[in-house]
């Protein structure tokens, strides 16, 4: 028996990131950072850490954004922390009350 297939539509995706860099360009990598749709940055500190998130609606386009990132040449590491997969189907609202 075959699992029915996932509409990409109904996934969601979210990944969190630890990226290690030289802590003078820290600042200037989290605004890079933030320029891609999707991420966020939640944290950074002086010895050059920075954490960020990616959301998209599928783990490739993360993966895309991600390289993206790291080809800036900036970073010494981009290490994955996290990642969470949901694929629920969208029912319809009702607005009926009972």
């Amino acid at each position: 028996m075959s699992q029915p297939s996932v509409n990409q539509a109904d996934e969601y995706h979210i990944a969190s990131f630890v990226g290690q860099a030289p802590p003078p360009l820290v600042e200037q990598l989290c605004q890079y950072i933030t320029n891609f749709d999707g991420c966020e940055v939640h944290g950074s500190n002086e010895q050059g850490k920075i954490v960020f998130t990616v959301e998209a609606a599928s783990q490739k386009a993360i993966a895309k954004v991600v390289e993206q990132i790291h080809l800036t040449d900036e970073f010494f590491s981009i290490s994955p922390v996290y990642h969470q997969f949901l694929a629920e189907p969208q029912a319809p609202i009702s607005n009926e009350v009972n």
